[in-house]
């Protein structure tokens, strides 16, 4: 019986090895008892992972999180060709902020996009370390900060209220909002209409202004000066561009009309706010969140 993992402030491996495996159409895996930890991300054909009587179906981008003592068996798309990468590891210490074994997951289905990529760069780790060790008796420090990483976004993903504001905003203000970007990248100065802007997101001008004022506080047109203003802090505190120079890339033919917007809002005048950003002081609160701020070109 191998001795319990003790817990400590990081992630501490034994070792670790995996690869990339190919299996035909209708393979299957005898059942096996695991002895260690895998991670199975499946890259094509979809597999069923047999757990007990349980059978969790595993298709391409799916992560399969295995623990010791698992009696698993596997049975292998019968129509198409299956391939997976897998890792396998044992633990010396868990963080102690992790949640307990029992409660983490089987199968997750829906993995964040960083998840295949790192899993890549981890088999080159391994890979790395050379032919002659498998397993690896000795997992480097390395390895041990890259699979908390790894394991950390599988075990505790980000909450709704974590997710970005663009993620969470109706469809029509998230059109919107792009066509907004647009603007502002190749033409600043396009008299925006709300007219237009709901004729593009389908719906009747009374109804977009109701989904904009609930999903960011601000009317459509209102929410279009504030991307402005947006823009323009950032290219105040990451350009060498004249105040003028600033208010003609975000669309104010009249930079003291800009200044006047710029001061109400924020509290500072660009010249202002400029020398504060300069002395590394934190910018002014925003009244849009970040995530949604148009890109920065000069």
């Amino acid at each position: 019986m191998s001795p319990p993992i003790r817990e400590s402030d990081r992630l501490a491996l034994k070792y670790i090895y995996g690869s990339v495996v190919h299996y035909r159409p209708g393979d299957k895996l005898s059942q096996r008892t695991l002895e260690d930890f895998e991670l199975v991300l499946m890259i094509e054909g979809t597999a069923i992972y047999h757990l007990g009587s349980l059978g969790h179906k595993a298709p391409p981008g799916s992560i399969i999180i295995a623990r010791p003592g698992f009696q698993e068996t596997y049975t292998w798309d019968p129509n198409s060709p299956t391939r997976h990468a897998y890792v396998h590891f044992d633990v010396e210490s868990f963080p102690l902020d992790w949640p307990p074994l029992e409660s983490w997951p089987i199968l997750i289905e829906n993995s964040d996009p960083v998840i295949a990529p790192m899993f890549r760069h981890l088999l080159g780790r391994i890979a790395s370390h050379g032919e002659t060790a498998w397993p690896i008796l000795s997992a480097w420090p390395e390895e041990s900060l890259f699979m908390e990483c790894l394991l950390g976004i599988l075990l505790k993903p980000p909450s709704n209220q974590a997710l970005s504001v663009a993620h969470r905003l109706p469809e029509q203000v998230h059109a919107s909002l792009n066509f907004m970007r647009s603007i502002l990248e190749t033409n600043p100065y396009h008299a925006l209409q709300l007219g237009e802007l709901s004729n593009r997101a389908g719906v009747t001008e009374k109804h977009l202004c109701r989904l904009f004022q609930k999903a960011l506080g601000h009317a459509p047109m209102e929410t279009f000066r504030l991307l402005k203003l947006q823009l323009a802090m950032a290219l105040l505190g990451r350009s060498n561009l004249a105040i003028k120079e600033i208010a003609d890339r975000c669309g104010f033919e009249n930079p003291l009309y800009f200044t006047r917007c710029f001061t109400r809002v924020y509290g500072k005048s660009p010249s202002e706010t400029r020398q504060s950003l300069l002395k590394q002081e934190p910018p002014p609160p925003n009244p849009l969140p970040s995530d949604i701020a148009p890109r920065i070109f000069w």
